[in-house]
């Protein structure tokens, strides 16, 4: 007790003696920075300058190392972090090899080793089997390909009172009109684009109660015939050398002389899903009519239900379509020189899925140019060195 009553007495010394130091150096430093104002004023403002940028150094000093310690902290966990991780996969890596060694082992195959000779003799075996195999599955895609054409040859003929006759006849009458249009004199008509003979009109049409309106392009492309410009968009063995959109394109089945359906599988645009599309192909020649030399032409896309390609079992976002292409040649001949084409066509595509259709139509007006310019470049190659077709 009493050694504890002397250490705080002690202790009180102490700090009394503390106090009467800092209060005595306290006035001194007072006492000298009153002498100094007066005798020199402008020392005293430049060492409180000093102290006050020496002040605000210290705090800025603080922050960055306390930021960079922050920094550092961050970056060593992620270190940290990323070792373990590799850590893992080395482990994982090692165990997975030691497997793959067992496993080599286990089924490596017991018996005599090959010489050089062996060995070649061996690969040359090989591959006259892989010769003979592609020869065999030729020969089967020819029979196949035979059994399909038979059967569209049986399933050909005149079947006017087809399912799809109506429609086609009423799409073939209603661009056989618009041919006859002047698209600059009709007030139904709008011109959103031209570039060169290509031109793109929104044309407008009543409904019943509602006005609709559709795209069409007009376009002259020299040196082709209706017939010839038809056969290259109508046909299938054409359509695939000419649209790298295609994937595949399938007859289905054969609903008269003029119009088949078929099954077309279109390339994936990524990310989009992909597309299929099942339609009836219509091609038709039309009766000359007053003021023309040559019969016009005709081909109607249009898309339909076959029980062969259900919408429900397809893997396929399905598409649907309506397509025409009139054709209308121009000039007597019977030189490539005297004749021009002249193309009204129109394709209303609804893609399925979830689409906007003003971003269907801004795309349809984008693509009418590149398509028409694409098709036509080929006719032209096409035909340039075949007798004239009309």
């Amino acid at each position: 007790s009493s050694g504890s009553t002397q250490s705080t007495g002690s202790s009180g010394i102490n700090a009394e003696y503390g106090n009467s130091f800092k209060d005595s150096l306290s006035f001194q430093l007072a006492d000298v920075r009153a002498k100094l104002a007066k005798e020199s004023p402008a020392l005293v403002q430049q060492l409180v300058a000093v102290q006050a940028t020496v002040t605000g150094i210290v705090a800025t000093t603080t922050t960055c190392i306390e930021s960079m310690q922050d920094r550092e902290k961050f970056w060593q966990e992620k270190y940290n972090a990323e070792h373990e991780k590799a850590k893992k996969l080395e482990i994982l890596y090692t165990a997975t090899n030691r497997e793959n060694t067992e496993l080599i082992k286990t089924n490596a195959p017991q018996g005599p080793v090959l010489n050089e000779d062996q060995f070649f003799d061996a690969i040359e075996e090989t591959l006259e089997k892989m010769d003979n195999l592609d020869k065999n599955l030729e020969c089967l895609e020819i029979v196949k390909k035979k059994k399909e054409d038979t059967s569209a040859g049986d399933n050909a003929g005149d079947k006017k009172n087809h399912r799809m006759y109506s429609q086609m006849q009423e799409l073939i009458n209603k661009y056989i009109e618009l041919s006859k249009q002047d698209p600059e004199a009709e007030p139904s008509w709008q011109v959103l684009s031209k570039s060169g003979e290509t031109k793109i009109y929104r044309k407008e049409e009543q409904k019943g109660d509602v006005l609709m309106d559709f795209l069409v392009a007009t376009t002259l492309v020299e040196g082709v015939t209706a017939a010839e410009m038809t056969e290259v968009f109508h046909s299938k063995e054409l359509k695939l050398k000419w649209d790298h959109t295609i994937e595949g394109d399938k007859l289905l089945e054969t609903l008269d002389d003029h119009c088949a359906v078929y099954h077309q599988i279109l390339k994936r645009v990524w990310p989009a899903a992909q597309r299929d599309i099942v339609y009836a192909s219509h091609k038709q020649q039309l009766d000359i009519q007053s003021g023309e030399e040559h019969p016009s032409w005709i081909v109607c896309n249009v898309s339909c239900d076959h029980p062969s390609k259900p919408e429900s079992d397809s893997s396929y976002t399905r598409a649907s379509i309506e397509v025409v292409m009139f054709c209308q040649t121009i000039g007597k001949g019977p030189s490539r020189k005297d004749i021009k084409c002249k193309i009204v066509y129109s394709a209303s595509v609804n893609p399925g899925g979830w689409a906007p259709s003003a971003a269907v139509r801004a795309v349809s007006q984008r693509e009418y140019p590149k398509f028409l310019k694409k098709i036509s470049s080929f006719a032209v190659d096409h035909v340039k060195n075949s007798p004239v077709k009309f």
